[in-house]
């Protein structure tokens, strides 16, 4: 069926297209913009759907000489300098955004310990793509998934955050042991209660996601928290805009300094996404160094910190659960807090592995997932 022509008209001044919903909406697409989505045989390469031609090489004056929408909502288009070929108005509409992304991730949700159904699933359930797509529709929701009953021999978990996404290698190691250590070189590996922080805040990138997966625990107390950054720096903003904007705008300096390794990086404790959502949070309340600022700036500075550090371990807003053999906690580390209450390493032994991995994995398999594949793991190309 050939849909209302009218919906797509030459714009004579932009000497793009002028789209239309044909209700209320209208748009102007530069011939530029439109020539880099073009999608017909000549243009993407039928496997890799990468350009078969350099855009950027093309005319600055470049403009459409004709445009026709044709069945199946394809539109024809004709170019100034005679290259002729196709777009879908489909996928346009999709990408400006009057209609729905199928593989768009959930847009993130803040919670607090109100949260009434703590993202959580059984780990032989996601052999199943559906259950799979929904376990990661709660991850990109709240940030959070704890998997039960996964194996739990020693190094398991390389190849259970392996479904997720590629295991990176830091001076840590691939997969690192959350135990008792005698000279720790990290207050980690004692039995003391950990404050919730964000890891790697010294790291150039810093890691995207966080695996902790218990093989062992004989101990009482030692329980896992978590806690949302947007919620609390959504609390803080309500507070003290000037506070909050403040951690958005001073860049902090996160150093850490061990046997083999010497790491720092830059960057404001509140970070927001092209959306303006809180896309990351750098709180390390241990490993952080601000500027040498005047006063009025270092007061309200070291007030908006100290503010969101007492929310990060506030009731209202941390989370608290017990690790068993066979826990899994996957966790964002860019927007979730996390840390540890006490325990008493004389009790028995309390054993975890940790290991890292970035968002790209996750993401990728949402979007797979949400475009119909029946795949359950990332998948490594050879």
């Amino acid at each position: 069926m050939i849909a209302n022509q009218n919906r797509v008209t030459l714009d004579i001044i932009s000497g793009g297209i002028t789209l239309s919903d044909g209700v209320s909406k209208t748009i102007s697409l530069h011939p530029l913009w439109i020539r880099e989505r073009l999608n017909g045989p000549l243009d993407l390469d039928p496997v890799s759907h990468q350009r078969k031609y350099e855009l950027a090489e093309l005319p600055l004056d470049l403009t459409v000489k004709d445009v026709v929408l044709a069945e199946n909502d394809n539109i024809e288009i004709q170019f100034s300098d005679g290259y002729q070929s196709r777009l879908n108005l489909a996928d346009i509409e999709r990408e400006i955004g009057w209609t729905p992304d199928p593989e768009a991730p959930p847009i993130p949700q803040s919670w607090t310990t109100a949260l009434r159904e703590r993202p959580e699933v059984n780990w032989d359930d996601l052999n199943d793509p559906a259950a799979l797509k929904k376990m990661l529709d709660g991850f990109l929701r709240y940030g959070f998934c704890i998997i039960q009953n996964t194996p739990s021999h020693r190094n398991a978990l390389h190849e259970l955050a392996g479904r997720f996404g590629y295991v990176r290698n830091t001076h840590w190691g691939k997969i690192f042991n959350v135990e008792m250590k005698p000279q720790a070189t990290d207050l980690a590996y004692t039995d003391a209660a950990l404050s919730s922080h964000t890891d790697n805040p010294y790291r150039e990138p810093i890691p995207g996601l966080q695996f902790l997966h218990c093989l062992k625990n004989e101990v009482s107390g030692g329980l896992s928290t978590l806690v949302d950054g947007i919620a609390i720096t959504e609390r803080l903003a309500a507070e003290s805009p000037e506070q909050a904007a403040l951690l958005e705008t001073i860049n902090v300096r996160f150093r850490y300094e061990g046997p083999t390794a010497v790491l720092e990086n830059w960057g404001p404790i509140i970070e927001r996404d092209h959306r303006g959502i809180v896309y990351r949070i750098r709180l390390s309340s241990k490993l952080d160094y601000v500027p040498a600022l005047d006063k009025v700036s270092l007061d309200m500075f070291y007030a908006a910190r100290r503010r969101l550090h007492e929310l990060s371990n506030d009731d209202e807003f941390q989370i608290q659960f017990p690790f068993k053999e066979g826990t899994l906690l996957m966790m964002d580390n860019y927007r979730l807090l996390h840390g540890r209450t006490a325990y008493n390493g004389k009790q028995g032994h309390r054993h975890l592995q940790g290991c890292y991995t970035d968002h790209d994995g996750v993401l990728s398999l949402y979007r797979m997932l949400a475009n119909g594949s029946q795949i359950t793991a990332v998948a490594t190309e050879a």
